[in-house]
């Protein structure tokens, strides 16, 4: 049975179950290269209160115009059935289904499309992008999810049966929901379209075998379907291609748009380019200043061209304790001690940033019987959900619920309306996990509406904020696409080695400010961490990103190895910063070849001119050649702390450039 344009072509297979071939016609490929290891959808159940897998039949396939529908009269022993429409619509396939349950067994996630047998290797270098906060690329992920990636802190991949898969949880710590494999000859994007976001594990599986290599993708959506309900799963699109992942980013944001708000924050906000982190008042039972220090640490921030403190660790306890008990710790002060601190910013040409957590309920507070055990998420068991910071120990709150959400809420509107703050910072909200919530006793109608909650915090708090103060703003702690509709500053964390590809969100959402951690990575080998610190400055001012700068803990005058090149380089992003507020990031549009140890973005300006941002990393001088700008001639030049030599630029067609090594340099051409 075949679906086909004159773009793709895809093959059904009713006895496993699956499509069997997908063939990318404009190159002749068929990405399918063995049977496929799963059926097309699958459904899992909770039956006494235990996860039970459900296995479906085909009882009929029938051909439509450009569309296959397969119908499911049971799945396993339960009466349940199921009508799967693929559509073939140019260069994609189009999935969805609609899900019956006619038995007692309550249905709790759809698995679908679940595509296997995929392989793109074939002697050429894959990738895969997986939407992990703003993004990973993994080259040859086939291999690799199976021996390097099973290391990771949370997203990782893990032994499945006898394969490997990797599932995070949209939308939070998946930024988005879709993913991209691809080689230089062509791509399989594979997203799920549905507007109602609800929870959705992004999973993406490989057998691990270089014998047998092969990649497998699917999503799995949380919604409870009891006896004599209906669901209908909304789209999933997979599409065939020539190109590379920036293609699957503009399908996906095509999709997604029509959702979301661009331009909802004020104009002066586009003049941030960098903020002082203040995470050292209060840490692990130790005062390391108190809020009469606000004033002297807030001028500390400005002698780097940073007006923005951003404050931590001023809650009871201080950070990452007794949380959601947001209190001006005493020690550290009273609360107009600490309100005349933030007045002092505000009235010195700051704006200061209070930090809660929007997530848990610390297991040690005198509140957490009486108030957090009913706030607290719930798992198909009914066992509250833990998690573990450093030697504290939480439950994860429902934000689907109305308890957790209203006080939520009231802390955040509290904190600006008391202590006289400008934004809200919400940790975790969109970087840790969302779970389904199986609590009867919350008022949410299902147990996927993880997303929506925190969707209906963020909405109401800015409108909140902004009748106090029409400039108010809220950031969270990494991306989500949904959230962005409501924030300014996504905090991107330079975590332990991920595959981080920050491009990924920002090529997709530049709209949406990213905030990148630059500070000296702890968990680094000493030897090392100067070298990372270069690193993670250099990746964050080519994507343009505010820089995250801890002034006054970890930076200081006495810190040589970064105090330095760290003040260096904040100057040098403040003087891009008038160029790139109204430009469109581009990623590396015009270059070709960027090496491993360069990071490289292009940019269009409002005026028509061209802005190139370079950084070598490597031990030698680096050439890039330049593409696509006939005609363009070089307007301005600068590097960080030299000048670039005028040999350096060559003003040929097609234009090469050359940069020093360890150069922070900009283009400007015309």
């Amino acid at each position: 049975m075949e679906l086909r344009t004159d773009k793709i072509r895809a093959c059904f297979d009713r006895k496993i179950g699956n499509f069997t071939e997908l063939w990318n016609l404009s190159t002749n490929t068929n990405y399918v290269r063995c049977a496929p290891r799963d059926p097309l959808i699958e459904l899992y159940g909770l039956k006494n209160g235990e996860r039970v897998k459900l296995s479906g039949h085909i009882s009929d396939v029938a051909e439509a115009p450009d569309a296959l529908i397969l119908s499911y009269d049971s799945f396993g022993e339960y009466d349940i059935s199921a009508k799967v429409t693929c559509r073939c619509e140019q260069d994609r396939l189009v999935f969805s289904a609609e899900i019956c349950n006619h038995s007692t067994i309550d249905v709790t996630e759809i698995l679908m499309p679940h595509l296997g047998g995929i392989y793109l290797g074939n002697g050429q270098k894959d990738y895969l992008i997986y939407p992990h906060h703003a993004g990973d690329k993994t080259e040859d992920p086939v291999y690799n999810y199976a021996e390097n990636r099973m290391t990771f802190w949370r997203g990782c991949s893990v032994p499945f049966e006898d394969i490997y898969r990797r599932e995070i949880n949209y939308c939070g710590l998946a930024s988005m929901s879709w993913m991209y494999y691809y080689n230089s000859c062509g791509g399989f994007y594979i997203g799920s379209h549905d507007p109602r976001f609800p929870v959705t594990g992004v999973i993406a599986e490989t057998s691990g075998d270089r014998e047998n290599p092969w990649m497998a993708f699917a999503f799995r959506k949380y919604f409870r379907i009891k006896q004599g309900e209906t669901y209908q799963t909304g789209d999933y699109v997979v599409c065939l291609s020539d190109k590379d992942w920036h293609y699957g980013s503009k399908v996906y944001r095509e999709y997604i748009a029509p959702y979301l708000d661009f331009d909802h924050n004020p104009e002066y906000l586009q003049n941030e380019y960098a903020l002082n982190q203040c995470y050292n008042f209060k840490r692990t039972g130790k005062v390391e200043h108190t809020f009469k220090d606000i004033p002297a640490m807030f001028e500390a921030g400005k002698a780097w061209g940073a007006r923005h403190m951003f404050i931590a660790s001023w809650n009871r306890t201080g950070f990452d304790s007794f949380y959601p008990e947001y209190y001006p710790d005493m020690e550290l002060g009273s609360a107009m001690e600490f309100r005349r601190g933030l007045e002092y910013v505000r009235n010195h040409g700051g704006m200061s940033t209070l930090y809660i957590n929007a997530r848990i309920f610390d297991l040690k507070s005198d509140f957490h019987k009486l108030v957090g055990e009913k706030m607290a998420m719930r798992n198909e068991k009914g066992e509250m959900y833990r998690e573990t910071y450093g030697p504290e120990h939480f439950t994860v709150n429902c934000p689907s619920d109305t308890l957790w959400r209203e006080y939520l809420l009231d802390t955040a509107e509290f904190c600006v309306k008391a202590y006289g703050c400008d934004g809200i910072y919400l940790d975790q909200l969109a970087s840790a996990e969302p779970f389904p919530c199986y609590c009867s006793e919350h008022t949410h109608d299902n147990i996927g509406e993880f997303n929506n909650g925190y969707v209906y915090v963020l909405k109401n708090l800015l409108e909140r904020l902004r009748a106090y103060n029409p400039n108010a703003y809220i950031m969270t702690e990494n991306c989500g696409d949904i959230y962005g509709s409501y924030t300014w500053g996504n905090l991107t964390w330079n975590g332990a080695e991920y595959d981080e590809h920050y491009n990924v969100f920002k090529y997709t959402f530049p709209e949406f400010t990213q905030v990148n951690m630059v500070n000296p990575r702890s968990w680094a080998e000493e030897k090392d961490r100067p070298e990372w610190f270069r690193k993670d400055l250099h990746r964050a001012i080519t994507l343009g990103s505010i820089l995250w700068l801890g002034i006054t803990s970890r930076l200081r005058p006495e810190d040589s190895a970064y105090h330095d090149y760290g003040m260096m380089a904040t100057a040098f992003r403040g003087n891009l910063q008038p160029l790139l507020k109204h430009a469109q990031y581009l990623d590396d549009l015009w270059l070709e070849n960027v090496p491993n140890q360069c990071f490289a973005s292009c940019w269009a300006l409002e005026n028509g001119e061209k802005l190139v941002i370079l950084a070598n990393d490597s031990t030698q001088d680096v050439s890039f050649r330049m593409k696509d700008l006939h005609g363009s001639i070089f307007k301005d030049t600068k590097s960080m702390d030299t000048a670039i030599r005028d040999s350096s630029m060559i003003g040929t067609d097609p234009i090469t450039i050359t940069v020093p090594q360890g150069q922070l340099s900009y283009f400007l051409l015309q």
